[in-house]
């Protein structure tokens, strides 16, 4: 399952922060509450050998971007196989958030989430199809 992160939303422009911000960087208004997926795309993503104090070594960390343009900076267990682009999914533990890779059954969950109404009426027309080739064969036609 695909966790909701808290974020913001400016109710002039649209933007959304997340983390959560209080003011709209573009406007001079409180944003409103909002959440957003938490799955996104690999904008950047590094491994540091060196990484500063209190982090341990290697340290991967990956700058994922969610729909609506908000943006994370993650620690994620390893960039092996990580892409720009790879999709993501992100999960918050206290003040730090994480990234994993999407599975393929993450990955359809998301699309259909996304696909929305879109979705049901796709479901309604495989559906329709089903039946249709069903009776067929019922009838000897198939």
């Amino acid at each position: 399952m695909i966790e909701r992160l808290a974020a913001s939303r400016c109710p002039v422009c649209g933007l959304v922060a997340a983390p959560p911000a209080r003011w709209c960087p573009r406007h001079p208004v409180e944003m409103a509450r909002a959440s957003v997926a938490g799955a996104g795309e690999v904008i950047s993503f590094t491994t540091l050998h060196s990484p500063p104090a209190g982090f341990r070594s290697p340290l991967h960390i990956a700058l994922v971007e969610l729909a609506g343009g908000a943006r994370f900076i993650c620690h994620g267990a390893e960039t092996l196989g990580l892409r720009i682009g790879s999709r993501v999914a992100i999960e918050a533990v206290g003040d730090v958030y994480y990234f994993s890779h999407l599975g393929a059954m993450d990955r359809v969950r998301l699309f259909w989430s996304r696909a929305g109404h879109a979705g049901e009426r796709m479901n309604a027309i495989a559906r329709s199809l089903a039946k249709r080739a069903w009776k067929g064969r019922s009838r000897g036609e198939g």
